[in-house]
């Protein structure tokens, strides 16, 4: 019971270093972990071994000499498969940290959220349009209509003004995610004063000239909405995220300090968790410490298998099995939220072919759908969840 209440004296310190929401959001993943370790009968059964180890070693050596060659190998079988749980447990890890890596990688999706980026753009043509060239021409046709001044002021610089507001917003408070959507309502608000200033622009001509932009405004809002929700969804995500490095990091710990009991880690420069496997838990590290054990009374199988620092508990395997299930999912919930993305982005572009150019739209649509697909293969390249079951299968092996 001691194990448990350290691991939720840790978890607890290091979750109370991120947010309220990083908090609240893994609350239901600690939960579900920490179910894994409730049954006090076994972590206790591992106290008494660790509490009475010099009583059992002197119970166990009287004993050993009235042992069969069957019982014998079937105590060095037991420990041939416990030296096998703990050398592949670091592979294991291994295994997961690197697809978890992946994930906080997604390196291959620059490309595609910046084919996304380029449409924000209001001198981008990409879909038959520009938004700057749009606004000039709806202000020539609802707005100056030919006149030279409008109400004192010169239409060459009112026009200059607005170029200069599309391209370079007055403000982003409207949208932080798309500021083309506050540079059209700018537009719309200089329009309006300038109205006022005299008779030149009529109320009927700020109407007509604010219907005529609405379309713009749907589309440049829809491109802002579905990237709004996409980085929503992200964010959720990279909360459980972090929540599983930090539980694959304490499982990692757990793991370390059962082989080494003394060790003291210093971690004050904060290492990652890929270099603390690499500092303490390789594979060829872990084997030559446990190799190194046995090889000191190699016959001695009993002794072995109630050595404290080979001690493989078997919610360790429930561990990691939650572990690896927690990965696949999570994986899962990336690519789901980029189709989303994809989905909603087709949906502004479909809408939107009447201000544009149907083919190059069309185009556009296809070449984000590439673009997604090269996003989805780089990303399970790098996640290889298939070498994180096939370590998992191996662990879980008899």
């Amino acid at each position: 019971m001691k194990k448990v209440l350290l691991l939720l004296l840790i978890i607890g310190v290091q979750v109370k270093t991120q947010s309220q929401t990083l908090k609240d959001s893994v609350n239901v993943l600690y939960k579900n972990y920490f179910t894994l370790l409730k049954d006090a009968k076994k972590l206790d059964t591992i106290v008494l071994k660790v509490d009475n180890f010099e009583e059992l070693m002197a119970s166990n050596n009287k004993k050993i000499q009235d042992l069969t060659d069957a019982e014998l190998f079937g105590l060095k079988k037991q420990l041939e498969q416990r030296r096998k749980k703990i050398i592949n447990t670091t592979e294991f890890v291994f295994a997961a940290n690197s697809s978890l890596n992946a994930i906080k990688q997604l390196d291959a999706t620059s490309d595609y959220l910046n084919q996304i980026s380029s449409l924000n753009n209001p001198d981008n043509t990409d879909l038959g349009f520009s938004l700057s060239e749009e606004i000039t021409t709806i202000l020539e046709q609802k707005i100056i209509k030919g006149n030279k001044k409008i109400n004192g002021v010169k239409s060459s610089k009112f026009l200059l003004f607005v170029d200069n507001i599309i391209k370079s917003p007055i403000t982003q408070a409207i949208s932080n995610a798309i500021p083309v959507v506050s540079s059209i309502k700018s537009v719309v608000d200089l329009v309006i004063g300038n109205a006022l200033k005299g008779k030149d622009v009529t109320i009927d001509d700020v109407v007509a000239f604010k219907k005529s932009l609405q379309v713009y405004l749907k589309h440049y809002e829809g491109l802002a909405k579905a990237q709004l929700e996409f980085e929503q969804n992200l964010g959720n995500l990279d909360v459980r995220k972090e929540g599983l490095v930090l539980l694959l990091t304490q499982y990692t710990s757990e793991r370390i300090h059962t082989l080494n009991p003394q060790l003291q880690i210093n971690n004050e420069d904060k290492q990652s968790l890929t270099q603390l496997i690499n500092s303490y838990y390789t594979k060829d590290n872990v084997q030559q410490q446990v190799d190194a054990i046995i090889s000191l009374q190699p016959y001695n199988y009993n002794q072995h298998l109630v050595n404290n620092k080979l001690v493989y508990p078997t919610y360790a395997l429930n561990q990691a099995k939650f572990i690896r299930d927690e990965v696949e999912a999570l994986s899962k919930e990336y690519i789901s939220i980029f189709t989303a993305y994809q989905v909603a982005l087709q949906k502004v572009l479909n809408d939107s072919k009447s201000i544009g150019d149907v083919t190059k739209i069309e185009n556009k649509s296809h070449e984000l759908e590439r673009k997604l697909k090269d996003v989805k293969i780089a990303f399970n390249d790098n996640l290889n969840l298939h070498k994180l079951n096939t370590t998992f299968k191996n662990l879980m092996s008899y």
